[in-house]
C-alpha cells in the first residue's frame, strides 16, 4: 500500500492520473488530454517498470500523449494498441464522483461491465468490437434512408454478435455478484440489505433481439438509429430488493460504488494473469471513519498493489510519500 499524502492541490492525484493514462490512454478527471499535460509542456510522458510474475518477464511500458494521439511502447518494441496496455496494466480506481456509477444513468456501468469482460474473457474485446461495427454500420444505413431490406441484411450478423455479447456479459453479471455478496459481508457496510445484481439486455426480455430489431425495424428508420440492443444494456444494482438509484442515499451510493469496485478488483485479482492495482483517490473524504478503517484493513490483507491519496496520514501500516507542489518523497516513521 503506496500511501501519497500532502495537502490540496499538492499533486497528489496527478500521480494516479498518471498510472491511468498509462493503463488506458486517457486521464479519469477530463476527456481533453490538453488539461493534463503540464503547463509550458507541449505532450506528456509516462513510464512505468513491472516486476516479473510466476508466468511473465519483468516489461518497461511507456506512454506519450500529446494533442495529436498516442504512442506506446511496450518491452521495447512499439506498440499500437491502448489494449495491450490494458491488458497489461489492469487498474480499478476509486474516486471522488464513483457514486455516479449508482446514481446516473446505465451509460457508466456498461463501461463498468465492459472493462470487467474485457480483462476475464479473453474472446470478449473481438465481440463487442464487432457489435459496435455492424451497429455503426446499420445506423449509418438508418439515418440515410436505406431500404428496408438493407436494413434488415445489416440486422442478422448484428443479432448473432449481440447474442454472444449479451451471453457473455449475463455470465460476468452472474460471477461478480458472489464477490460482491461476499465483500459486503467481510467488510461490514452498513447498508439496508443484502445486494443484487442483475443484467438487463437493452430490450424487452421476453423477446429475442431478432424479434426486437424485426418488429422496431421501420420505427428505427423513422428515428435514424437502433434504439434497442446490447448498446442499451444495464448492469441492474439492487439493495433489499429495492433499485439502488432510486432508493439509496448518497451515502449509501458512495458505499455501494466502493463495494461494487472492490469486488471487481477482488474479481479479477482471482481471475487475470496480471495482478490488477487499485488506486483510492482521497477515500478520507469519501467514507465515514468507521468504513474506512474497514477497507483499509482489509486492503493489507490482500497483497496487491494499491495507490491511496489524503490529506490525513495513514491509520495503519503503509509506504508513505508526502507531495508538496508536484515533488514527491519518501517518509520514514
Amino acid at each position: 500500500m503506496n500511501w501519497l499524502h500532502g495537502d490540496n492541490g499538492a499533486g497528489k492525484t496527478s500521480v494516479l492520473e498518471a498510472i491511468h493514462v498509462l493503463a488506458r490512454g486517457r486521464s479519469f478527471r477530463s476527456s481533453q488530454i490538453g488539461a493534463v499535460i503540464g503547463h509550458e509542456a507541449e505532450r506528456l510522458m509516462v513510464v512505468a517498470h513491472l516486476p516479473s510474475s510466476e508466468t511473465t518477464p519483468a516489461v518497461v511500458l511507456g506512454v506519450e500523449r500529446d494533442q495529436a494521439g498516442w504512442r506506446g511502447r511496450l518491452a521495447g518494441q512499439d506498440c499500437h494498441k491502448v489494449s495491450e496496455f490494458a491488458r497489461r496494466l489492469p487498474i480499478v480506481i476509486l474516486e471522488p464522483d464513483s457514486h455516479r456509477l449508482i446514481s446516473d444513468g446505465p451509460s457508466g456501468r456498461r463501461q463498468f461491465l465492459d472493462w470487467l469482460m474485457f480483462h476475464v474473457e479473453p474472446g470478449y474485446l473481438p465481440v463487442w468490437q464487432r457489435y459496435q461495427k455492424l451497429l455503426r454500420q446499420r445506423n449509418a444505413a438508418l439515418r440515410t434512408g436505406a431500404s428496408k431490406a438493407v436494413v434488415d441484411a445489416l440486422a442478422a450478423p448484428m443479432v448473432e454478435a449481440g447474442r454472444s455479447l449479451n451471453e457473455l456479459r449475463q455470465g460476468g453479471v452472474a460471477q461478480l455478484e458472489q464477490t460482491v455478496q461476499q465483500l459486503q459481508v467481510e467488510l461490514g457496510l452498513r447498508l439496508p440489505g443484502p445486494i443484487d445484481l442483475g443484467y438487463r439486455p437493452g430490450h424487452a426480455a421476453d423477446q429475442s433481439l431478432e424479434e426486437v430489431l424485426a418488429g422496431q425495424a421501420e420505427r428505427d428508420m423513422e428515428a435514424g438509429f437502433t434504439r434497442a440492443g446490447p448498446h442499451r444494456a444495464d448492469l441492474v444494482l439492487k439493495v433489499d430488493g429495492y433499485p439502488a438509484a432510486q432508493e439509496s442515499s448518497r451515502g449509501q451510493q458512495k458505499l455501494l460504488a466502493t463495494l461494487l469496485l472492490l469486488s471487481k478488483w477482488q474479481f479479477l485479482s482471482a481471475i487475470t494473469e496480471h495482478p490488477p492495482v487499485l488506486l483510492l483517490d482521497d477515500p478520507v473524504s469519501e467514507l465515514d471513519q468507521s468504513h474506512l478503517r474497514a477497507v483499509i484493513e482489509w486492503l493489507q490483507t490482500q497483497e496487491k498493489q494499491v495507490w491511496v491519496t489524503a490529506t490525513e496520514p495513514p491509520p495503519i501500516n503503509a509506504k508513505m510519500f508526502h507531495v508538496e507542489q508536484g515533488e514527491i518523497r519518501s517518509v520514514v516513521y
